[in-house]
């Protein structure tokens, strides 16, 4: 068989679009960060670009087709080696070099926390890399054939038992998925490491370390030179509800205080779910197994300075339970899409809906001593059918809510950062919420990577400079839409200012913010 032309590039397999494509390009940008070239394709395309190519990433393949299977094997006799995430397939596992033994979910909150690596071997590896995963294919590695990397420990470092990672002489095995959800970094360095085993040329441990040295030493006399302004919000989104580190607020909060954070927005509520005692909304599985979130959040935050707002979902039942969402359908509070189905999206103009929601708004008011209510989902559904006057009608509620929510309390609201766009789009004519006073702030969820599409935004949010100064400008350090480097959170805070606006909110607190971003801004746009 003639040998094919292998480069010094990978191919990522992405097995459907959506979810498995989204982790697909995460994959891609982790090794662009290490200077590893790197393409994304579909299956249709696997053949063709798998024989130009050494090293492969297999993304959504829990159970490949005999087509499927076919390439791979071709692949691997070769002499291609595979990194497998998240299969149930035996027969890759045979492939592979190791068992599938079953899909596991976890049984109590950051049991799968940690990946502990237990070799050095390939050179390069990361000791350990924190990544929160509720669900596993597990494995188990077959005697002569392959070995453990990686073990998952729980959140208090004790091991679980499971291996995170497998490998063998076809490559590696990894019994999840890796997660943008921080430690991006030495996700990064892993991956470079894997590729490394198999093409020396394309990463090396030490180009790795002359690489993020340089770079440090250039981002650390960038963030000093940067001076801080005074009077400014500095806000974070806190989206799991639990803080960095689930069951110890304080720690959350003493991170937050040293980096300067005024104002903290935590995701205690939904019309699906409560963090809190709520007797209104259901009350959460974080909840029953975690405490009160509102309460733990509000009494580490006390001497701190830190002004904590309650989040709240407003019209999207995310987090609701089957039987929620099945209830929420037997009352006719779902929307429904253009084609006629069913969403997760809830009705805002239904009475029952708002009352359902502003019942919350008051029960944590009179509970908790908070600064502030910011709302979230406070539009229409994306995709769901609209009647007319939805802008009136998203206002309306806003315009209550006003009225629920007692100043000196602020009431704030996460929106489209697209204005006008967003009156059409998602019922969202927040400009006129500022020329009425109903709100005390906006923040325009301004997520985006392109420094001449943030200056496009924040200079219509400061058209009017009394608006400008009542807008937190909201940039995506870890959204979907947006994945930033501490110069580019630097670079946009420093337009944010550019443009008279109140302040920044950054989306949102993981381990990427902690260890990658705040330690910059502390040294002098974010400092005292």
């Amino acid at each position: 068989m003639i040998a094919a032309p292998f480069l010094l590039a990978v191919t990522i397999v992405a097995h459907e679009p959506g979810y498995t494509t989204s982790l697909a390009n995460h994959l891609k940008r982790w090794l662009g960060s290490e200077s590893v070239p790197a393409q994304v394709v579909t299956p249709a395309q696997m053949s063709a670009a798998l024989w130009q190519e050494s090293f492969a990433f297999l993304v959504g393949f829990s159970n490949p087709s005999t087509a499927e299977l076919r390439t791979l094997r071709a692949f691997r006799s070769r002499g291609g080696r595979l990194v497998v995430f998240h299969s149930a397939s035996p027969a890759l596992g045979e492939l592979m070099g190791v068992k599938p033994v079953g899909y596991r979910a976890a049984s109590y909150p950051g049991e799968w926390s940690r990946m502990s690596f237990v070799t050095r071997v390939p050179a390069g590896l990361p000791a350990s890399i924190l990544q929160t995963s509720t669900v596993l294919q597990r494995a188990r590695p077959i005697n002569g054939r392959s070995r453990v990397l990686a073990t998952w420990q729980d959140r208090t470092g004790r091991a679980t038992g499971e291996p995170a990672w497998l490998a063998s002489d076809a490559g590696y095995w990894m019994t999840h998925v890796l997660l943008a959800d921080g430690d991006e970094a030495l996700k990064a360095q892993l991956l470079g490491a894997l590729v490394g085993s198999v093409i020396p040329k394309a990463w090396s441990v030490a180009g790795h370390n002359a690489r993020v040295g340089a770079k440090l030493a250039s981002l650390r006399e960038y963030a000093a030179r940067q001076a801080p302004r005074g009077g400014e919000i500095h806000a974070i989104w806190e989206h799991s509800g639990c803080g960095l580190y689930p069951g110890d607020w304080p720690r959350t909060m003493r991170l937050l205080q040293a980096a300067h954070v005024t104002d903290f927005f935590v995701n205690v509520a939904g019309a699906g779910f409560a963090h809190y005692a709520s007797a209104t909304l259901p009350r959460s599985k974080t909840f029953s197994q975690e405490g009160d979130q509102l309460a733990a959040a509000l009494a580490a935050a006390r001497g701190t300075g830190i002004r904590v707002h309650a989040w709240i979902i407003c019209f999207s039942a995310t987090r609701a339970t089957p039987d929620r969402l099945e209830d929420f359908r037997r009352r006719g509070w779902r929307l429904k899409d253009a084609k006629g189905r069913l969403t997760d999206y809830l009705n805002p103009a239904d009475p029952a809906v708002r009352a359902h929601v502003l019942a919350a708004i008051d029960e944590i008011q009179s509970r908790y001593a908070v600064s502030g209510i910011h709302l979230d989902f406070v539009r229409w559904g994306d995709g769901t059918a609209k009647p007319n006057g939805a802008a009136d009608t998203i206002s309306q509620f806003v315009t209550l809510a006003r009225r629920h929510v007692k100043r000196p309390k602020w009431l704030t609201a996460a929106v489209y950062g697209k204005y006008p766009s967003c009156i059409r789009t998602v019922g969202q004519d927040w400009d006129s919420w500022l020329n009425t006073g109903v709100v005390d702030y906006v923040v325009p969820m301004d997520y985006t990577e392109s420094p001449a599409k943030f200056t496009e935004l924040v200079r219509q949010h400061a058209s009017v400079p009394s608006h400008a100064r009542r807008t937190i400008a909201g940039i995506g350090v870890t959204a979907n839409e947006s994945r930033l480097d501490a110069r580019q959170v630097i670079d946009q805070i420093r337009l944010a200012r550019q443009y008279g606006l109140a302040g920044e909110s950054l989306f949102d607190l993981d381990t990427t913010l902690e260890k990658e971003i705040l330690p910059y801004l502390r040294l002098g746009v974010w400092s005292h």
